[in-house]
């Protein structure tokens, strides 16, 4: 913070009061209109509003002063083009005054030359300006600049020239001779060109961030024979520049004076740098001057830089000598004016049109310290405070207690969050953005409601709803800021479709976040679930499919019946065991997509069936939504939640073939996206060529051959980027089936005889919804996680160190993404999750049956014994057919919990590519083909087996492991 403060010394407000100023908007000049004048300021907007002012300074007789009078505005009109810039000098040959100097307007497509009238003032009107056109020139090329100058040393008058924006040079001379003429290299910045006199040079930026001076005799002479020419010197800056001008302190050089993004720069005319001054502020403007003249030994140069933050820094050369603070906005513009009243004042100029007129005066920043706090402070206070801060930032920041943390966030915010389950047919289309092409399905629309009550005070609070993808909400995301406590909102929603795509979930979260006053942020998140009508509506049940999904309920007897979980289509007083629904969100109209559910009448079974695998997803998640809200309602508070294993089981089947053939589709448009692409990027550089050589050409070379070639290359580069563009719609499509096929397998594998850690760690591979990105398609990303469920864990094939180590190898050998490979393994990983499956249900079941078996015989055999109590003792073991267990009783072998293995190492593979490695495994394991143990005589076998020659239990192996849990 500066010490002192810019005095203001004079304020007044252009007509346009927008943000529509720039550096090249300001210009302080002098015009001769009478003798002993001072400076008029002169802007100009980009709405085309142009003022003249002449500003003074008066006090009355009690030393007050007025400041803007409205006789200090001499001119203001209001014109029809926007003005890029205002700048003055000799731009007209017939000027017979000295000292009289013209006013040029940059307009885009033009320049105006204009002479200015002054006109007498009668009684207390004061004077006025007015002007009058004296020429225009018009040119094609979209103006970026100007640069004036007495171009190849003439005396007597100046020529201009205009910079475009494709960097090329239009010169004028007062004669009417008007030429072009480009910089040398395939691209050129639209950077600000000046002119240094002494050199008869112009500078320029070129866009390698190098400093280019190119003589005017180079410049003048490649228009005329075409010829080829090169700076005379270049010096490298490194970064992008903000402004540029040209003074001269000495005789013998110039100095250009460059204010770049970063740094502050001089150089000399020839080349040389004079210094270099990194600023430590974001600059915005600057002005540099010399204080005398340049013949005299004791000029000054004096440049004035104005930072982003209102601050001005002046230096005297590469030494700052003062440092003062704007009480107002930064301003856009900054020039160093002689004033009646004031010589040497600073005229700023904001970004709204307030133009101002200050000194570096003596009126400093009044600033008083405070007086210190000098009562005594006892230690236990000092320790209560320290702990009570202790305890905040402790509260703050450790995430160690993750529950009570939870718990303290959703008491901070209440939130409910619900969606009605009956939809709306007649919902505004043109309010909700609905797509002509949705419109037109007449697809149904529910509403929804949040309410949100803050218990305490927030920063700030922003609703987020994390949708399928072909869902919107009317309200995507809202946010709140300065929130008081005991503040309550209810937020009215509307969901609806947005796109014809298959939906895998009907889930909808909706994501509150929130930041405390100390700067602690939460999230808390409510989940709703949209009605099924929004996606089906009824339809005649089929008999036959394709896909057959079969699951038992275990929720009670009245839990199969499908009005408890298909309420929106079917009433309570029915007693239908078949239900048929057409899904609405398809594309194709000669198609329709429908599911069957059929309810067992006799058990507790629900078969799903369609020939589309895109119906089911929606179908099983209401019903494992509905199974598990009727479980939790049946229990009481102090009963552990319900499993979705123990209220559903599916059977051991996994539509495996129409998974693989969604993925297979997908992975075609993503290789065909890539070429595409790699086309496209052909065309475009070869787009790009052909301009470039358009633009090399001279006005005389025939160009309807080039121009010809160019149309064309456009017009193929339009018709790829549309194939693209509908690849890109192919793409979000078959991402959306992809889901779908996913959220089946990963419901039905859910639903198996399995283990909970295999399901967790199945499921947290196989993520959804899909997604791809720029570098790295799904199935890339996916690839790592189903390569480690192939080697290890309880679904690999191999049990062996060594083996296991090789794949390690032969993995992080492969460079690129093997896709064969991947679906090879994605295959095998569905195929032995069913077997597995299966074999749990199997030795489940078998050990059920043959434990009651074992049971009841040792029951009749106590019976036995009882009726007669003659019998010997030592006669028991034959009795209870306990003695021949070691060779014929395997039944109560199984029942050992070694033999309830979840792995597959005794499970037979029945591929033909992996059968006899299996074997191969199996027989170093210890164990056979009919999975009997035999003795152990290699030291060098697997080290999955232990002692025993048992096979290791599911918690050995992940524990063994160490990588997923």
């Amino acid at each position: 913070m500066s010490l002192f403060n810019v005095c203001n010394w004079w304020t007044s407000q252009c007509p346009d009061l927008e943000e529509n100023y720039d550096v090249a908007s300001l210009l302080c000049a002098r015009f001769g209109l009478e003798e002993q004048e001072k400076d008029y300021i002169v802007v100009g907007s980009h709405t085309g509003q142009l003022s003249i002012f002449y500003p003074s300074y008066e006090q009355d007789a009690n030393g007050n002063s007025s400041g803007f009078k409205p006789t200090d505005l001499l001119l203001e009109i209001q014109g029809d083009l926007p003005i890029l810039g205002v700048y003055a000098g000799r731009f007209s040959a017939n000027n017979r005054k000295e000292n009289a100097n013209q006013l040029a307007l940059l307009h885009p497509n033009s320049l105006a030359i204009y002479n200015i009238v002054h006109v007498g003032g009668v009684a207390e009107h004061g004077a006025q300006l007015s002007l009058k056109q004296i020429s225009e020139y018009r040119f094609h090329r979209t103006a970026f600049s100007f640069c004036k100058g007495h171009f190849g040393k003439v005396k007597g008058r100046e020529f201009f020239c205009v910079v475009h924006l494709d960097g090329s040079l239009t010169f004028f001379e007062q004669d009417g001779i008007s030429y072009e003429c480009k910089f040398p290299g395939h691209r050129a910045l639209p950077t600000p060109v000046v002119y240094c006199e002494r050199t008869d040079c112009f500078f320029r930026l070129a866009s390698a961030w190098n400093l280019e001076c190119y003589t005017y005799q180079d410049l003048s002479h490649s228009s005329i024979n075409k010829s080829h020419y090169q700076p005379i010197w270049t010096v490298c800056l490194g970064e992008g520049i903000l402004d540029m001008n040209v003074v001269q302190v000495k005789a013998d050089y110039s100095n250009v004076m460059i204010l770049g993004e970063r740094n502050f720069m001089c150089l000399t005319d020839t080349g040389k740098v004079e210094f270099i001054l990194k600023l430590d502020y974001a600059p915005k403007c600057f002005h540099s001057f010399v204080v005398g003249y340049y013949w005299e030994p004791t000029a000054r140069l004096i440049t004035i830089i104005v930072s982003e933050s209102s601050k001005v820094f002046i230096y005297e050369n590469a030494s700052i000598i003062w440092a003062a603070q704007f009480k107002h906005e930064s301003p856009v513009a900054i020039q160093r004016s002689n004033i009646m009243g004031l010589p040497g004042g600073i005229v700023t100029l904001s970004p709204t049109g307030k133009l101002r007129i200050g000194y570096l005066g003596s009126d400093p920043y009044i600033f008083q310290v405070p007086p210190l706090n000098m009562q005594e402070l006892t230690f236990q206070q000092a320790h209560d405070e320290f702990m009570q801060l202790e305890q905040e930032i402790k509260e703050a920041t450790d995430i160690q207690d993750m529950k009570a943390i939870n718990e303290k966030a959703y008491a901070d915010v209440h939130i409910e969050f619900t969606i009605e389950q009956s939809t709306n047919d007649d919902a505004d289309t043109m309010l909700l953005d609905i797509p002509a092409h949705v419109t037109l399905k007449d697809l149904p629309v529910c509403s929804g409601k949040l309410k949100w009550h803050a218990m305490c005070d927030l920063s700030e609070l922003q609703v987020v709803f994390n949708l399928p993808d072909g869902i919107k909400c009317s309200q995507d995301s809202l946010t709140y800021t300065d929130i008081k406590a005991d503040s309550k909102e209810t937020m009215e929603l509307d969901f609806y479709t947005c796109d014809l795509l298959h939906i895998p979930t009907a889930k909808v979260e909706a994501i509150v976040s929130f930041i405390s006053t100390r700067g602690i942020p939460r999230v808390i998140q409510k989940t709703a679930y949209l009605p099924l009508n929004m996606f089906f509506k009824t339809k005649q049940p089929q008999k036959a499919a394709t896909i057959k999904l079969t699951f038992n309920v275990n929720a009670g007897e009245d839990a199969v019946k499908l009005t408890n979980y298909f309420s929106e289509f079917v009433s309570w007083e029915s007693d239908i065991q078949a239900l048929g629904l057409v899904l609405l969100t398809t594309v194709d109209e000669s198609q329709e997509e429908i599911i069957t559910i059929v309810a067992a009448k006799n058990s507790n079974r629900i078969r799903i069936q369609s020939d589309y695998l895109e119906t089911f997803p929606l179908i099983m998640e209401r019903l494992m939504e509905k199974s598990l809200e009727m479980q939790s309602n049946s229990k009481t508070p102090k009963e552990k939640s319900p499993n979705r294993q123990h209220i559903l089981q599916a059977a051991a089947f996994i539509p495996a073939q129409p998974i693989l053939h969604r993925i297979d589709v997908h992975h075609e448009t993503q290789e065909n996206i890539r070429k595409q692409t790699l086309e496209l990027d052909d065309l475009w550089q070869k787009f790009k060529d052909l301009q470039r050589k358009l633009q090399e050409k001279s006005d005389d070379e025939p160009k309807e051959t080039l121009v010809m070639q160019i149309e064309e290359n456009y017009d193929h580069l339009i018709a790829e980027g549309d194939k693209l563009m509908d690849m890109r719609k192919d793409e979000l499509r078959q991402r959306c089936d992809l889901s779908c096929a996913l959220v089946v397998a990963k419901i039905i594998i859910s639903c198996l005889h399995l283990e909970e850690k295999i399901i967790k760690v199945v499921c947290s591979v196989l993520t959804t919804p899909t997604e791809d990105w720029t570098e790295l398609s799904w199935e890339e990303s996916m690839a790592a996680g189903i390569d480690m469920l192939h080697h290890y864990g309880p679904l690999s094939r191999s049990k062996n160190t060594n083996t296991q180590n090789n794949m390690i190898d032969a993995t992080a050998s492969q460079d690129t993404f093997d896709y064969t490979r991947f679906r090879k393994h994605f295959a095998t990983f569905f195929d032995r999750i069913v077997r597995l499956a299966s074999n749990d249900a199997k030795l489940q079941t078998t050990s059920v049956m043959e434990l009651k078996t074992v049971e009841s015989q040792v029951v009749a055999q106590k019976a036995e014994i009882e009726n007669k109590p003659d019998v010997n003792t030592e006669t028991w073991h034959d009795i209870l057919n306990v003695k021949p267990m070691q060779s014929t009783a395997g039944a109560v072998k199984r029942l050992k919990p070694f033999q309830k293995s979840s792995t597959l190492e005794a499970v037979e593979d029945d591929e033909e590519e992996e059968g006899d490695d299996d074997a191969e495994d199996l027989r170093k394991m210890g164990y056979k083909k009919e999975y009997g143990c035999k003795e152990k005589h290699d030291e060098n076998e697997s080290e999955w087996l232990n002692e025993d020659f048992k096979l290791p239990s599911s918690e050995e192996l992940f524990s063994d492991l160490g990588i997923w849990w």
